[in-house]
């Protein structure tokens, strides 16, 4: 990670390196700027997620996996492991595919499972709720276009009544007038 540091520049002075702040930021050490970590930004859509997010709650890319010794998670980008220091490279991940028997590979894919259930439930429910907020406005906007429908057909009905006393206030006065001539 601090060969990545190493290569990034300020954008606000152009320094480099960066300073990694351990709180999910780093910062110039020059300028004082402060970035979102690069583990943290998603290399697809550009989204700042968590910065203990395994995927991008903006598009799902992958932004952290396991290491296949230590079960550590680093960033999609990284060569070696953070916390063991193995390569992260696809050899690697064969090679511990192949020292894994099924009955293991079976039991760490079940193990895993109560946590994508409650990461898909979670998703869902987030899903439904942004549904209902959505359903909730287009009722309200839908009260009130009702609401002001009544009211302007009242303002007609009120209009057409006091059109209609008028007419026949006129023809009664008329009549009065053609009877006393």
């Amino acid at each position: 990670m601090t060969d990545l540091l190493q290569s990034l520049h300020c954008t606000q002075c152009g320094a480099s390196p960066l300073a990694d702040n351990a709180d999910g930021t780093v910062s110039c050490p020059y300028c004082g700027t402060q970035f979102a970590h690069p583990e943290r930004v998603c290399s697809q859509c550009g989204t700042v997620n968590e910065s203990d997010a395994r995927q991008c709650i903006s598009c799902g890319q992958k932004l952290q996996e396991p290491c296949v010794r230590c079960g550590a998670l680093n960033w999609v980008h990284a060569s070696r492991c953070k916390s063991c220091g193995a390569l992260l490279d696809m050899l690697e991940h064969i090679a511990a595919r192949r020292a894994e028997t099924t009955a293991e590979r079976l039991h760490h894919f079940q193990a895993g499972m109560p946590a994508l259930k409650e990461e898909a439930e979670r998703a869902s429910q987030a899903r439904l709720d942004a549904m209902w907020a959505k359903e909730r406005a287009r009722m309200e906007a839908l009260a009130k276009a009702r609401a002001e429908q009544q009211r302007q057909e009242r303002l007609i009905w009120t209009l057409a009544a006091a059109g209609i006393g008028i007419v026949l206030i006129a023809i009664l006065v008329l009549a009065l007038i053609a009877q006393f001539r």
